[in-house]
Parts: structure tokens; sequence; C-alpha cells
């Protein structure tokens, strides 16, 4: 049975839906990007900053749930068992992980203006944090070739698991290539209509629909397919253990398999909080209540997406006895049902948009992630610096066309192979971002870290993880994954490396900078010199009566970079008073200007109260003790119910790290205040005004507020 009569108009309406959402948030982005001294750039790619508490909670479930949570993980735990529980304590982990950076990085964006990780990295790293500005350089364009390689495995994995589920369940009636075809032409309709907004308006449908599509299928796999107690009469009899898909739900994994679990956890704990299109959301966010909320909610979410997920896989095993060459057991398993009635049908069907659903929010997020990266990143710091805000919006949305057209290529072409398959695109996925969290989570709260510290333990980390990649010793090479012999990963391996360079580099070049031919570092400011972050700041220019004044609103504009609402009537910037062009211009409004803007970030000495080292510590004990470290590999388990004794343990661990990160984010989070940030003097033209921005240090060498002699003698004696 094809099922495309279900198929066609139920996947036909989702389509309509999705591209109706991202039509509305086209016409809102059309909008504000009207109104005198928008910010087009950041409208298109952050939402203008603005996403509220309901849409931010289902753009950041919809955004983490790919693919992988439901093609990925049934597959897997058809084919491995319990081993599939890993993905709960792994996520349960990384949204706790978020808890190191997302205040700090939420702050600094509202303040500066930050749009990527990499913009980050340079400005904590420049002088003088390092002896020189290369040393920034080259640790940006690291971390930004490193967080390119998940926006394109997510891109590949995401059209494989859509082109896969809906071709088995039509009995390819449906092909791949068709699915993945259509499904590309609507992403990239809302990408370059509507942004982040168009993503978001997107995600809040699809999260929706992929959650309780979820619950759902709970049900249905009880009512239609007996559900696990079922499930467990067929693949719990011992004598049936010859057979490893049997096997690996009667017994504790191998050694290996142990080891690869930790390994899994970990990794994911740490590389995904790196990832691209999940940071954004960070800059993205309204304000600080925004992410408390939607984190304190997003750990419990993994127990009903991705857990549906694998007692889907668990009753497959009993239920499919085998599978064909490319079909898929959810899509093998909705068919079954959908072959029972009409009803029957009908749900399969949604069961199967809510999959899509998964799939093409975490596609489109990964889109954007990458044009903005390359805007952000490379056009406008080093090809471009002048470039308007139109032209840069013409240049990512060019480059949106460029991904997809790769993702969708390579997605086919992974289909036709057969590899890597989802769990081996997931561990290539880490290969790389990991090595750029010890920059981000060790130089937002160590104020004594060096950038030649961080990036000797960079190099010599990444050098590791590829060198072993790429050699004998990675035993899964030939299916396109990651793995040694000891079940540890290449990334793994190569992030212990960096890690523990940085480490002891970063020590010995803080207490003995001579010893490196460094310069010792400024004095720290006092803790008192902060300022919080305003409620509606948004790293935007701020100047009083802009609307009333013409002289201002041109000078605002030419210093922006962008065309003044009415260029007939405008004066040159240049005539402009310098007062009036430099009114409340100071070094946190510079970044959204699209231009390269080298700027210290002076971080302070205060320790934040949501790093408290106690719960951390034991958080990561409960962490560990999700992986069945503590039992005897390869023998046998007994159950709890219809679930193996230490696959439960593993998740009822992965509750009560759930709760602990809850409580983290809601009564632990401490808003950052970032170090105040003097004011530029008055300049008569932008090249000024950009020399001063490079001259910028920290507050505790010049007082906010100076008067132009002074900042001048200040340059000077610099």
């Amino acid at each position: 049975m094809a099922n495309t009569h279900v198929a066609y108009p139920v996947l036909g309406v989702y389509l309509i839906l999705v591209l109706g959402a991202g039509i509305v948030a086209a016409i809102v982005n059309f909008r504000r990007q009207a109104a005198p001294h928008s910010d087009k750039v950041r409208e298109h790619f952050l939402a203008g900053k603005g996403l509220g508490t309901f849409v931010w909670f289902w753009t950041m479930m919809a955004t983490l749930f790919s693919g992988y949570s439901v093609s990925g993980i049934v597959n897997e735990a058809y084919n491995q068992g319990w081993m599939a529980t890993r993905w709960i304590p792994g996520g349960v982990g990384l949204y706790i992980a978020f808890a190191v950076m997302a205040p700090r990085l939420h702050a600094l964006s509202k303040r500066r203006g930050y749009f990527t990780i990499s913009q980050v990295i340079f400005d904590r790293f420049s002088r003088p944090s390092s002896s020189s500005q290369y040393v920034a350089h080259a640790l940006a364009l690291l971390s930004f070739f490193c967080l390119q390689l998940p926006v394109f495995t997510y891109l590949i994995t995401q059209f494989q698991s859509l082109g896969r589920e809906v071709k088995t369940f039509t009995s390819n009636a449906i092909t791949s290539t068709t699915a993945i075809n259509v499904s590309a032409a609507v992403l990239l309709i809302c990408d370059l209509l509507g942004g982040m907004r168009a993503v978001a308006f997107t995600d809040v449908l699809q999260g929706i629909v992929l959650f309780f599509g979820s619950i759902i299928f709970l049900i249905i796999q009880r009512t239609e397919l007996g559900g696990l107690e079922s499930a467990h009469d067929v693949w719990s009899v011992p004598k049936l253990n010859q057979s490893t898909r049997y096997w690996a739900v009667q017994h504790v994994p191998t050694k290996v398999n142990i080891v690869a679990y930790f390994d899994f956890v970990f990794k994911t704990t740490v590389a995904a909080t790196m990832f691209p299109h999940l940071t954004a959301r960070l800059f993205a966010a309204q304000n600080p209540r925004v992410i408390r909320k939607g984190m304190s909610l997003m750990v419990f979410t993994f127990f009903v997406v991705q857990f549906s997920s694998m007692v889907t896989g668990w009753v497959a095993i009993a239920a499919i006895p085998s599978l064909a060459k490319g079909q898929s057991a959810f899509g093998k398993l909705l068919q079954m049902v959908a072959d029972r009635g009409g009803g029957q049908a009908f749900a399969a069907a949604m069961l199967l948009a809510s999959a899509i659903c998964a799939m093409m929010s975490t596609a489109d997020s990964a889109l954007l992630a990458f044009s903005q990266m390359w805007v952000r990143d490379i056009y406008t710091k080093y090809l471009r610096p002048r470039a308007s805000q139109t032209e840069q919006l013409v240049f990512a949305k060019i480059l949106s066309v460029v991904a997809l057209v790769i993702g969708v290529t390579l997605g086919n072409y992974s289909i036709e192979r057969g590899k890597p398959d989802l769990s081996g695109l997931f561990s290539l996925q880490n290969v790389t971002p990991i090595h750029v969290t010890p920059a981000v989570w060790l130089g937002l709260h160590w104020r004594g870290l060096r950038g030649e510290a961080v990036l000797v333990g960079f190099l010599a980390g990444l050098g590791v993880t590829i060198g072993l990649v790429f050699s004998k010793h990675n035993i899964q090479l030939s299916v396109g994954s990651d793995m040694t012999s000891t079940g540890l990963s290449s990334a793994w391996l190569g992030f212990v490396v960096n890690m523990g360079l940085v480490l002891i580099l970063g020590v010995l070049m803080q207490h003995y900078p001579r010893m490196f031919g460094l310069q010792a570092l400024p004095p720290p400011p006092p803790e008192d010199e902060v300022e919080e972050v305003g409620e509606e700041e948004d790293g935007c220019f701020k100047i009083p009566d802009a609307n009333a004044d013409p002289t201002v609103e041109a000078a605002v504009a030419a210093a922006k970079g962008i065309e003044p609402p009415s260029a007939a009537a405008a004066p040159d910037a240049k005539s402009a008073p310098t007062s009036l062009m430099m009114a409340a211009i100071t070094p946190k409004c510079m970044a959204n200007l699209g231009r390269f803007m080298p700027r210290h970030l002076e971080i302070g000495t205060h320790r934040d109260r949501t790093i408290n080292p106690y719960l951390f510590a034991f958080m990561g004990l409960v962490l560990l003790f999700t992986v069945p470290f503590y039992r005897v590999p390869a023998s046998w388990d007994g159950y709890v119910g219809a679930i193996g004794a230490w696959p439960f343990t593993s998740l009822l661990l992965s509750g009560v790290l759930s709760v602990l990160g809850a409580i983290t984010f809601t009564y632990l989070w401490e808003d950052y205040k970032p170090v105040k940030e003097r004011l530029l003097q008055p300049a008569g033209s932008l090249a000024e005004l950009e020399m001063q921005v490079g001259a910028v240090q920290p507050a505790a060498a010049v007082a906010e507020g100076a008067t132009a002699a002074a900042g001048a003698d200040g340059k000077a004696a610099a």
C-alpha cells in the first residue's frame, strides 16, 4: 500500500502552513526594516534580537530535535537496543552546559551586537590578551572553519532522513529525491524572505507538531503494536540472543561500547554548545528571562521527543524481523500502522509530518547560520568592510542558495550510498566544533587566559583529531564515523589534548609571562565598574530625538553605513556637528555596523553565581553515572518492567539531572554585567571613528566620559 492518498494531502497542508508562517514573518521583517534607522542585517539574522519566551522555547526545541531525534534514534534503538538511551543524558548535559556561557554571551551580544561565536573570540583575545592581533585573527578564523562542519552535516542529515522516511512510508511512490527537492524549495523561500523570524515562526508550528506528535506515537505504538510489554515478550527470550539485535536488549554493553557511551554523552555535552544554529538563539533572545525560562523547560523535552523515538525503535525490534536495504525502522513501522485502516493511515501520516517537522526546522536554522557566519566573520571583516546592509543581505542570500544546493546534492548522494548513516554523521559533526569550546568556556570566565595558550591548544588538539580520524586507528572510517578501538572518538582524544595544553600554558603565561616573552596584562578594573545591560539594549545606536532632527538622522545613517530615509533631504554626514554625530556613540554600539572593528573584550574578574563549582561537580558526577561503567561488560541484565536495569538507571539519573538543570537556570542564574566602556571621542568622519574603536582600551585604562583631550593623551600613552 503506497499510502499516498493520505501522504499527499497531509504533507501538502503541512508545507502550505510552513510557507504561510514564513510569509507572515517576511511581512513583519519588511515593516521593521522599513522603519527609520532599522538594522536590516540584524532583523534578518537575529529577528531584531527580540524573540520572546514562547517563540524562543519552540524555536530552540525544534532546532535541537532534528532527523537524529526521529529517524536516527529509532534506527539506533532498533539495531543497538539500549545504547540509544545515550541521547537523553547527552542532551540534558548539553543544555546544562549552556549555563556556562549563556548569561555572558547573551549580555555581550546585547551590549556589543555580536552575531557569531567567532566575533566574541576575536574581541576576547585581541591585544592585550594576545601579544599580536594575528593571534586573535588566527583563533577567529580557526573557529569559523571548525563551526562550518556541523552546518553541512546537519543539512545532509535532515535531507537524508526526510528522503528515506517519505520513500519508505509511500513505498517509493514519492521518491527520496522528490521529497528532498520540494522541502528544500520551501526552506529556501522561507530563508530568503523572512530570515530568522521566518525560521522562528515556522519552528513554533513545527515544534508543536513534533512535541504532540511524539506523545501521539507513544499511544499509537501501544494500541496498535502492543507497546514495550508485548515487544519484551519477544526479545527477552534468552534463546534468541544469537541475534545481535536481541542480544543488545538482554545484556550490559561490551567494554568498548560502554566507553563509546561515555564518549558520546560527554562529547555531546561539550561540543554541541558550539553549534552555530543553537548559539544564534542565545544572541536572538529578547532578554535573559527568555533564556532562563526556556532552558529550565528544555531539559525535560528529551523525555518526550527522544524517549518516544527510542520506544519506537525497541518495539520495532519485535515488530519488524528485518528491513530491506534503504528502508528505515521508523518509516516501516508507520507503514505497518497505516495498513491497518483509514484512521490509522491518517495518524501515521500525521506522525510522518511531525518527523519532517524535526528535519526541516533544523535544516532551515543550519542554512541561516551558514550565511550569517560568512557575512559577519568573513565578508564584512576581510572582503568588504564598508559593505552596505543591502549588499550584506544579497551576499547572504546567494550563499544560502549555494549551501542548499550542496546540502541537497550530498543528501541524495548519501542516500544512494547508504553511508554515512545518521549516527555516523552526528559523530563527524562533533569532530571540529569541540575544539572551539576552550576558547569560549574558559575565555568568558578566565581573565588571565592568553590567546597564545588557546591557539597552541587549538592547533595541537585539532591536529590530533584530524590525524586520528583519517588514520587506521579510526575503526569506523569505512562507514563514515569516528571511533577508535578503545571506544573513544578522535574528537574526544583531541579535545583532551586541547584543553590540557590550554590549562597548563594558560596558568604559566598568566603567572610567568616573561618566560614566554609576553607583557603582563594591565590590572583588572574594580568589580564595581560594571553596568547592567538595558532591557531594550541591542548593540545599536541610541540617539535622542533622531526622528525630529534630519541632520542627526543623516549622521546616524552615515555612521551605520546605511542610506538615510530621505537621501535627497539629508545633508552630508560630514557636515553634521561632530557632537551630534557622536552623541551616545559608545564602543558597545559599534559591532552592529557590520564592519571589522577590533575591540578588546574586558571580562573582569567577577565569578558568576551561575557557575557554582559544587553543584556543577555534583551534576558532572550524576552525568558520569548515567554511563554503565559500574556494571560487568557483556553480562546478563535484568529488567525493570520492560526496560533493562542499566538503561532504566541511566534514564532515572538523567531525570535527576534535568531537575538540577532546571534549578540552575531558575534560581542560580546571574545576569552578567559587562565592564564599563568609555565613550568614544567626537569624530568628524567615519574613518576617524574606526580609528578610535581600534584604540579603545579597557575601562581601567581610561575612565568613561573622559574629555577629548584626555582621550587623546590616553591613546598616546598607550
